[in-house]
């Protein structure tokens, strides 16, 4: 069966899509690999988990698509200076370290980061100084619906209006930081 000049070039452009479809979905999953910054939680009560456990959890949320540097919740300066040295950056701030959420967003703000990027969870709401810091940062321009909330007062309900729900998950407070992942990984 002899093929025609037209029928050739549908099969020829069909397998050139074919190809250029493969290769770009391959070459697109190697240079997607995300920069997060992450300002973990209190570490320093008996059932605290260390700056090491709160980072591993972040990364079982959000995959194998994402390097993630952690900082003490003491250590917001080490996270700021990283922010200005980065292109493009996913910040995440938990429990303790979301005290620093007006300070990081003025950062991001001044190093043309998108604001979006910076996710605030399980903030303790029942200190007036953390509410203002989140408040600070929502007037930036980081949006509300990245404060991500639990059912109590003391791990962020009430910071501010049409914040995320943390998912129900276990251990409360500390799976949170794994569910904020798997939401950045979900956009």
């Amino acid at each position: 069966m002899k093929l025609s000049l037209t029928n050739k070039l549908l099969i020829g452009g069909a397998i050139f899509c074919v190809f250029g479809f493969v290769f770009y979905s391959t070459r697109k999953k190697k240079t997607s690999i995300r920069n997060v910054l992450f300002l973990g939680g209190l570490d320093t009560r008996p059932n605290d988990k260390d700056i090491s456990v709160q980072s591993q959890l972040l990364k079982t949320g959000l995959g194998n698509d994402y390097n993630v540097k952690s900082y003490r919740y003491t250590d917001s300066k080490g996270l700021k200076e990283q922010i200005t040295k980065k292109s493009k950056v996913i910040v995440v701030l938990f429990s303790a370290g979301c005290s620093q959420a007006f300070s990081v967003a003025k950062v991001m703000q001044e190093n043309n980061q998108d604001l979006s990027n910076l996710y605030i969870v399980e903030p303790y709401a029942k200190s007036g100084r953390v509410v203002k810091s989140i408040q600070g940062a929502i007037d930036l321009g980081v949006p509300n619906k990245n404060v991500i909330v639990g059912k109590y007062e003391s791990v962020g309900k009430g910071v501010v209006d049409n914040a995320t729900l943390t998912p129900e998950c276990s251990p409360n407070h500390w799976c949170a930081i794994t569910e904020a992942g798997k939401i950045i990984q979900s956009k």
